[in-house]
């Protein structure tokens, strides 16, 4: 990796001076970035980096200048100052994805005081090696007691971490370590085990003073912070981390639920979006079950309509039986009735009175097939079930021995007569070889299928035997078909 971190240094020297500008207000535009840049060095491109279908700012841009040396003067003039409010965040422009991508020499610092900015953790990190990219995350101006160093080198990282971790900076102990991405984080401590607590119902007079004298009651707490807006009102909800997981427990069994001026508290262990977002979409998914079971027993499949019947007069002629929330006749493209329909009642105690009472039920000419409505795969399956249970049986007895035959199972084939008409039909077929291609060794006995017909005179005699099996001719006989 070190290796790879020089050859990109090398790259950055002999490319010159392109700068990736990031952390930028929405409403910072191409003018702006200029005019910050032309009072430290002139500029020979920049590039705003826009929304493809809106337009609107990405919120990072890239500048490249005339020289390495230029560039380092703007990296360490204008990294961290203020650009229309916010601060912006410079650092050397990256072709390669390995840094990024890898988390190469990053390091992720908690547990910052509310007043350390960007730059002042760049300062703090910087005597132990050439900083990369230094960030401290906030929301509204406002520090989020969390930030992320990354170095040119590993040891670098390495030797900051060792000498940074558990020292106090602002009154709170710096928690440092390595950092781990989003996807390869180990999985969340048990919900047994926490000390950050998520309280709301707030009322807007709370400050955080009185919020940690609140819960002082119950443990030592570590911190406190109430949520502001951008006008720097109380957004009525904020967290209180307790040094003791105990502590913690103890105050979401009391404060829970207590009421605090004219408000009911909501108190209980604080959560990671992707926490929130997994719970969220599970109980979404387990509603959308609930309200799929019950619409299922409530739905109504109908079939066999006239094509003159619409949505409107198939609901006429449900709604005698209950209250219908929904009525569909489906139609092709040309809007004309597939001659199908589903309804769908309130209950399904009504919609069973529909099925008992419209089953079989005569409608403009029609006999109307009425059945619970099924989902497609339940339908399939069940068509599944019933073809796997009705398969043809065997031709042979069960004590036979049989073995698969060396060639093609035996055919009949006629010419097109139009005086044999069962010759065409698909059940003459299934008895006679086509489902069964196996021969019985020990079956001896002579079988024969009868089948009444019309008498019937053939021209010629039909071909006289299979030598592969010693079979008899087919004959035809007045009023009988057998093969003896």
């Amino acid at each position: 990796m070190t290796a790879a971190m020089a050859s990109w240094k090398q790259q950055v020297l002999q490319r010159g001076a392109s700068l990736y500008v990031g952390d930028l207000d929405p409403e910072v535009t191409e003018t702006d970035l200029r005019a910050a840049f032309y009072h430290v060095c002139p500029i020979s491109s920049l590039r705003l980096c826009r929304c493809r279908l809106t337009g609107k700012s990405l919120c990072y841009a890239y500048v490249n200048l005339y020289s390495h040396a230029q560039a380092s003067r703007a990296l360490g003039l204008l990294n961290h100052t203020n650009l229309k409010g916010k601060p912006m965040r410079i650092m050397w422009c990256q072709r390669d994805p390995f840094a990024r991508k890898t988390g190469f020499a990053n390091l992720f610092v908690k547990n910052l005081d509310f007043s350390i900015s960007s730059s002042c953790l760049e300062s703090i990190f910087s005597k132990y090696g050439t900083i990369l990219s230094c960030k401290v995350a906030g929301e509204n101006g406002r520090n989020k007691g969390f930030g992320f160093v990354q170095f040119e080198s590993q040891d670098s990282a390495l030797a900051a971490q060792t000498a940074l971790h558990d020292t106090m900076l602002g009154g709170k102990k710096l928690h440092v370590c390595k950092f781990v991405k989003k996807t390869e984080r180990t999985a969340a401590a048990p919900c047994e085990v926490f000390t950050n607590l998520y309280v709301k119902n707030l009322d807007e007079t709370i400050t955080e003073d009185g919020l940690k004298d609140m819960f002082s009651v119950v443990g030592d707490v570590s911190s406190v912070a109430i949520m502001m807006d951008h006008e720097g009102k109380s957004k009525h909800f904020g967290f209180v981390n307790f040094k003791s997981p105990d502590d913690a427990k103890k105050a979401v069994d009391i404060m829970n639920g207590s009421v605090v001026g004219s408000k009911t508290l909501f108190v209980g262990k604080a959560q990671r979006k992707s926490e929130r977002t997994m719970i969220l979409k599970q109980e979404y998914k387990d509603l959308q079950i609930r309200i799929a079971e019950k619409l299922r027993a409530s739905n109504l499949y109908v079939k066999n309509l006239n094509v003159d019947i619409d949505d409107k007069k198939l609901k006429d002629v449900f709604s005698a039986y209950g209250k219908i929330l929904s009525v569909k006749v489906i139609c092709h493209n040309d809007g004309t009735s597939k001659q199908f329909g589903f309804v769908c009642f309130a209950s399904p105690a009504e919609a069973n009175k529909a099925l008992v009472a419209l089953n079989g039920a005569l409608l403009e000419g029609k006999i109307l097939h009425v059945a619970k409505a099924q989902w497609k795969k339940d339908h399939h399956q069940e068509w599944h079930n019933f073809s796997g249970q009705n398969q043809p049986q065997s031709f042979y007895p069960s004590n036979c021995t049989t073995v698969s035959s060396a060639i093609h199972p035996l055919h009949f084939n006629f010419d097109h007569s139009p005086l044999l008409p069962f010759l065409h039909h698909p059940m003459f077929c299934q008895h006679f070889g086509v489902q069964h291609p196996f021969m019985a060794q020990n079956y001896q006995q002579n079988f024969s299928t009868h089948m009444p017909v019309a008498e019937v005179h053939l021209g010629s005699t039909l071909n006289t035997r299979d030598k592969s099996y010693q079979q008899h001719v087919c004959y035809y006989h007045s009023k009988t078909f057998a093969l003896t």
